[in-house]
């Protein structure tokens, strides 16, 4: 699975250091997801993961450099949720798909995608975000791309097809339907865009 680079080349040197940063960053992207990030101040991230703020920025530079480690933990966690299906069949893609649904309603439609939901709310406010955000949604069609690749070289994918691109836009129907089904509360519109990008995949299929 690829990965976006850290934001920083320095690791904490010591396991207990590495654990105590991963857990910021951890803290920090349960509330933004919840708050936002604008409502998510570092004072309530060091508060609630048990840390101090001299130890917060001797790990962050900025609340900006926290925001670009959210994202890529963001990233991992979409990507984590996705290798738990096989997207190199035609099920697996189908189980993912439906796993998004059933995500949403057990968060009571709300919060939106894990790493969308975030994208959208600092793409426009940082240069540095805005590449942090592309590179990350890059690797997330990557991802899906390579299973579609994978249908293609089985002789399951039409030859001219072209992954990339149903790969992206499977994943701007899926951001679609996170906003929607969070703006109406229901599974509806959801259901709707996945039903849609998935006849979309299948209209390929051999």
């Amino acid at each position: 699975m690829d990965a976006l680079p850290s934001a920083d080349a320095s690791e904490p040197a010591t396991i207990r250091g590495r654990e105590a940063k991963a857990r910021i960053i951890a803290t920090a992207a349960e509330l933004m997801y919840e708050r936002g990030v604008a409502a998510t101040s570092v004072d309530d991230i060091v508060a609630a993961a048990g840390a101090g703020k001299s130890q917060f920025y001797h790990y962050f530079s900025s609340k900006t450099d926290l925001v670009a480690a959210v994202l890529r933990h963001q990233l991992a966690r979409v990507l984590d949720d996705q290798s738990r299906f096989d997207i190199a069949t035609w099920d697996g893609i189908q189980g993912w798909l439906t796993s998004l649904v059933m995500q949403q309603a057990a968060r009571g439609f709300s919060g939106g995608c894990p790493l969308g939901s975030i994208v959208a709310e600092v793409v426009n406010r940082d240069e540095r975000l805005q590449t942090v955000a592309a590179e990350a949604f890059s690797l997330w069609e990557k991802e899906l791309a390579t299973g579609l690749r994978a249908l293609q070289e089985t002789g399951r994918l039409h030859a001219d097809a072209d992954p990339a691109a149903l790969a992206e836009e499977a994943l701007a129907s899926i951001q679609g339907g996170y906003l929607l089904t969070m703006s109406k509360r229901e599974a509806r519109p959801m259901r709707n865009a996945i039903t849609a990008a998935f006849a979309r995949l299948r209209s390929f299929a051999i």
